[in-house]
């Protein structure tokens, strides 16, 4: 009889690359590491701390804060880029409607995630739940 379920393949499910700013020889990142988005730029990610929830999975080893990471996303089911009305969120804000076709900062967290910001342009790309 056929086995269902298991881990899935790597062509299913969301994929992003970012990232790791901290990332070093002293403070690799290796594959299969758990990590989360930080908020200290566009598409940046960090490692876990103990407790935290696991939002980003790395696919293979990076030794620099500048190489980008392939990394599984969980969590969120895409990232899109909206426009958005008045202020600028800031990278880690949730967002909202504003009621006229575009986007602003959510009055409280709603699960989406602001990762890049476009004050030139007015979009913002934003992982959402």
């Amino acid at each position: 009889m056929t086995r269902v379920g298991g881990v899935v393949p790597d062509s299913y499910g969301l994929s992003l690359t970012v990232t790791v700013p901290t990332a070093s020889e002293t403070n690799p990142v290796e594959a299969g590491d758990s990590l989360v988005f930080a908020t200290t730029g566009p598409y940046h990610a960090r490692l876990t701390s103990a407790g935290e929830p696991i939002q980003l999975k790395a696919k293979h080893p990076v030794r620099d804060g500048l190489t980008p990471l392939g990394v599984h996303v969980y969590g969120f089911s895409r990232v899109d880029r909206f426009t958005f009305s008045g202020d600028a969120p800031a990278i880690g804000a949730s967002i909202e409607s504003a009621g006229d076709g575009t986007v602003r900062t959510a009055a409280a967290g709603n699960g989406s995630f602001v990762v890049y910001v476009d004050t030139a342009r007015n979009y913002v790309e934003v992982a959402l739940p």
